[in-house]
């Protein structure tokens, strides 16, 4: 598993703004779907970094989200 921090924007003019998450993903193609399906809408990504490797989960998961 690999440990990545994504930033992101969602939400329309009024309500959104702009994200960073921490996310444990197999690879990097699983981190969009994951954060549609946590927010229960379309987010536009604008960065991915790779921080590090990770043996510590078994699956792909948001560890936290904060707005940036």
């Amino acid at each position: 598993m690999k440990c990545f921090e994504v930033f992101y924007g969602m939400g329309g003019i009024a309500t959104g703004g702009y994200f960073k998450s921490l996310i444990v993903a197999a690879s990097e193609e699983n981190i969009e779907a994951m954060l549609c399906e946590e927010h229960g809408e379309d987010v536009l990504i604008t960065k991915v970094n790779e921080t590090s490797q990770t043996n510590g989960y078994d699956h792909d998961q948001i560890l936290s989200t904060t707005r940036v």
